[in-house]
């Protein structure tokens, strides 16, 4: 088992020797904390002292671990489908594409990305910004950062960046609250991608993704623009199968193949998709039948949102929901 800061935090490793008999204990691993703070100090130029009486506060929680490890994107498809596809969900979206109409076409015309999509996305994070996660962000972020050994590297990556990101925009690093994952406002940005991709609603304007609708769908916007979303083309094709043919192989289904492949399979594809054509094919189980989706490159760039192909059909079939007539 790993040596837990029950003892004082060794602040003469970090060139402070006088610091260290005040430095109070804490409760992550203390090799964990210290090696953090030095590529802090080292890398950012943050203060040793202060790193060390911030996380002093902060606590390890112990059910973010067991969520990141049994997210709602592992329940099956039917069950995470209710979730964020149902008429509720259905009439708030147009309710809000309705009030945020102005902002909506600005994006379009700055960005290309259909406000259908970007309504989706915060739709199934946020319920368009109404739940942007009450679980404060410095304990959940430190206790992926150096509790979860599996993907330690990447939430260190990202506890670096919320500090970044409190010290650019003068937030407090102990009051921010967000998801148990650590994604921050109403889009639900990993701190990362909120440093890099926030945008505000007018050049030279910082952005807010805590307050600003008009900044979040910017910033949404930009993200999928930088993660390769080709406006205008579609995101994936429903497909059926020939009558007569039995359905595809696994290794057919969620891997990349040529269109010429899925047609010989049997599958009955548009013409003007080339055989050349990379895609995957998706299925999803239907109330009467199986349902069969090509997806092609724009489902990827929603795909770097969330890399559950769950969360991406959700997010796909919300939007397809919210672009029909009311």
């Amino acid at each position: 088992m790993r040596p837990r800061i029950l003892i004082l935090v060794c602040l003469c490793c970090l060139g402070c020797p006088a610091a260290a008999a005040q430095s109070p204990p804490m409760s992550f691993s203390a090799r964990a904390v210290q090696g953090f703070i030095h590529h802090m100090v080292r890398a950012h130029h943050f203060p040793a002292a202060q790193l060390v009486a911030l996380f002093h506060q902060a606590r390890p929680l112990a059910g973010v671990l067991s969520m990141i490890h049994h997210p709602y994107e592992a329940l099956p498809w039917r069950s995470y489908r209710r979730l964020f596809v149902n008429p509720e969900k259905i009439r708030n979206g147009q309710a809000w594409l309705l009030a945020h109409a102005h902002a909506i076409r600005q994006e379009e015309r700055r960005f290309g990305v259909p406000g259908a999509i970007i309504a989706a996305i915060l739709g199934v994070e946020t319920d368009y910004g109404r739940v942007t996660g009450q679980i404060p962000a410095l304990d959940s972020l430190s206790t992926l950062a150096f509790e979860d050994p599996g993907r330690g590297a990447f939430f260190r990556h990202e506890l670096s960046g919320y500090l970044r990101l409190c010290r650019r925009e003068h937030f407090n690093p102990t009051a921010i609250r967000g998801s148990y994952a650590g994604a921050l406002g109403i889009p639900q940005f990993m701190p990362t991608a909120y440093l890099r991709y926030a945008i505000g609603r007018s050049p030279g304007r910082r952005a807010n993704l805590f307050a600003s609708m008009d900044d979040a769908i910017n910033s949404v916007a930009r993200y999928l623009l930088a993660k390769g979303w080709q406006p205008g083309q579609p995101v994936a094709i429903e497909v059926a199968l020939a009558p007569d043919r039995p359905p595809p192989p696994p290794g057919l289904i969620e891997t990349p193949t040529h269109v010429r492949a899925l047609r010989r399979a049997g599958f009955l594809i548009p013409h003007r998709l080339s055989n050349q054509l990379t895609v995957e094919l998706v299925t999803r189980p239907g109330l009467a039948s199986t349902h069969y989706w090509l997806t092609l490159h724009n489902f990827q760039s929603l795909m770097a949102y969330n890399p559950s192909v769950n969360y991406t059909m959700a997010v796909f079939e919300l939007a397809l929901r919210l672009s029909e007539p009311s």
